[in-house]
């Protein structure tokens, strides 16, 4: 069921998604049961978040957080989203103190993996002209577990949409923050914070257009 693929997550959860997404091929029961695998997987206790924040950081939360709301706006396959205010020093030149905090779960990377190898195993006896397709698959799932990927591309995003006069009248592309960290300390690869957006999914704004 949708559900049990939501409890497994790792590679099962993420074919979920891709389900979703064939609209002209599956019925609109399941097209809306699998988009919960889209941001409504069961997700991890906020302690959790907490001990991968400051284990990614070398600071206490509350160092870089004046609130950070324990219930999460939605999680997924590799991690979850927190809406957090952050402390005035933290938020730099940042246009809002306002934002989104995404995390990944500590086992997200040796999950895929682990899954990974399954699939593989499976596919060398059974369909082995599957197996391009999976190392495509384990290319694009390692660019996405490295959250620094994501940064990257929201910077090169925002600064093209300026450039071309899309933004703001027509895209609004939310701006990384540079996380606080303690001086010992590289990038961040499994936490990103964002400007908090308002609005709907999206794909639902894509639908309704």
């Amino acid at each position: 069921t949708v559900q049990k693929l939501g409890e497994l997550q790792g590679m099962y959860c993420k074919y979920g998604q891709t389900a979703a997404g064939f609209t002209n091929t599956l019925g609109e029961k399941w097209i809306i049961e699998l988009r919960k695998l889209e941001n409504k997987v069961p997700p991890r206790s906020f302690e959790c978040i907490r001990e991968t924040i400051e284990s990614e950081t070398g600071l206490k939360m509350e160092d870089i957080f004046e609130t950070i709301d324990p219930e999460p706006l939605g999680s997924a396959s590799i991690g979850q989203v927190h809406m957090a205010v952050l402390k005035e020093k933290a938020a730099g030149t940042a246009n809002s103190k306002k934002v989104a905090v995404k995390v990944q779960y500590p086992e997200a990377q040796a999950l895929f993996q682990g899954d990974m190898k399954t699939i593989r195993s499976m596919c060398e006896y059974l369909a082995p002209e599957q197996l391009v397709i999976l190392d495509a698959i384990e290319k694009q799932n390692a660019t996405e577990l490295d959250y620094t990927n994501e940064e990257a591309n929201l910077r090169t995003i925002h600064k093209n949409m300026k450039q071309h006069g899309f933004l703001p009248q027509q895209v609004v592309v939310p701006k990384p923050i540079p996380l606080p960290l303690a001086p010992s300390k590289p990038p961040s690869t499994r936490v990103l914070v964002m400007e908090l957006i308002p609005g709907q999914k999206l794909i639902d704004g894509i639908h309704d257009y």
